[in-house]
């Protein structure tokens, strides 16, 4: 071997070792930022005075936080989860999806007066904790709605009401988390309301609007309008929201009002985009948005609600 070969080699192995110490600091990195994901989390609700929990399902442990209980006239407000950290970036999949920014868990928390939950997705909150059995990347990547998934956050939607006692339930969720809720109000018939935050309502549209892998494993909520086209609910556009684009949710919607135009609402907020201020929003508006949803009457054999409008 001459010595040119082996400065050659020598410099092929260092090259190799450095692109191996990166991954290994990216990884040390992103566990350590994972973990103060958990912690933050926890201590967001601590500040808020709800109660950290777990909820075993069949496949699942789910986290959720329970708010203070505030009444039996009043209904309960479970908020679901986006669908987190799934991506590092677009060619490598988050080894823990557990949101960085929770942001329907800071939304959550801006519920003072309605008995409230928040409940995490499947993963989320628990891989770091040793309570991830049978959590696998393709939860939160293509299978992220499966049939199990939706059949154990209902199942988690029912031991949360024995803990608290509520029957009446309003469902609110953010990002995926409004697949999520659309999905477990067209099996459930105790949903008196949905809401969505900048909510998916059609996979298959928005992974071909962004050219992106299809999620094959996964139900889609646009194959479910007619069980949930009558149940009362408002879907709140994002006006800058580039990841679930206003144009794409409004083909969705005139699909939704033309099964039930009485019962299904929404409205574009200006200023907003897909993550960021929600919860400043909610704080302005969520009593006259659910109150809105939950005063539709009966008449003439049609629910009727009246429109949300923001307050001047």
């Amino acid at each position: 071997m001459t010595i040119k070969m082996l400065q050659r080699d020598l410099q092929g192995a260092r090259q190799i070792c450095l692109a191996l110490l990166s991954l290994s600091f990216l990884s040390a990195c992103q566990s350590l930022m994972t973990t103060g994901a958990y912690l933050h989390a926890d201590e967001m609700a601590k500040v808020a005075r709800w109660t950290p929990t777990y909820i075993e399902t069949p496949h699942f442990t789910l986290k959720a936080y329970l708010g203070p209980q505030r009444g039996s006239d009043r209904p309960i407000v479970i908020y679901v989860e986006g669908d987190g950290f799934a991506w590092v970036d677009k060619n490598w999949v988050s080894p823990d999806p557990t949101p960085r920014d929770p942001f329907m868990l800071s939304v959550a928390l801006q519920d003072n007066y309605y008995n409230a939950a928040y409940l995490a997705r499947p993963c989320q909150y628990v891989i770091k904790v040793d309570r991830g059995a049978n959590c696998q990347v393709a939860l939160w990547t293509d299978a992220r709605f499966n049939q199990v998934v939706i059949d154990d956050m209902s199942g988690a939607i029912d031991q949360i009401l024995l803990r608290t006692g509520h029957s009446k339930v309003v469902l609110v969720g953010g990002s995926g988390g409004g697949a999520v809720i659309m999905l477990l109000a067209s099996k459930r018939n105790d949903i008196a309301a949905v809401v969505t935050l900048a909510g998916l309502l059609d996979h298959r549209a928005w992974t071909n609007f962004h050219k992106i892998s299809p999620l094959d494993q996964s139900l889609n909520p646009a194959g479910f309008y007619p069980k949930i086209a009558a149940t009362p609910q408002l879907h709140l556009l994002a006006g800058e929201d580039d990841v679930i684009p206003v144009e794409l949710s409004r083909r969705e919607l005139l699909r939704l009002q033309a099964l039930s135009p009485q019962t299904v609402s929404s409205y574009e907020i200006t200023g907003i985009d897909h993550s960021c201020c929600w919860s400043g929003y909610w704080t302005a508006h969520y009593r006259d948005i659910i109150d809105s949803l939950l005063e539709a009457q009966v008449s003439d054999g049609r629910i009727r609600i009246a429109p949300f409008r923001e307050n001047p």
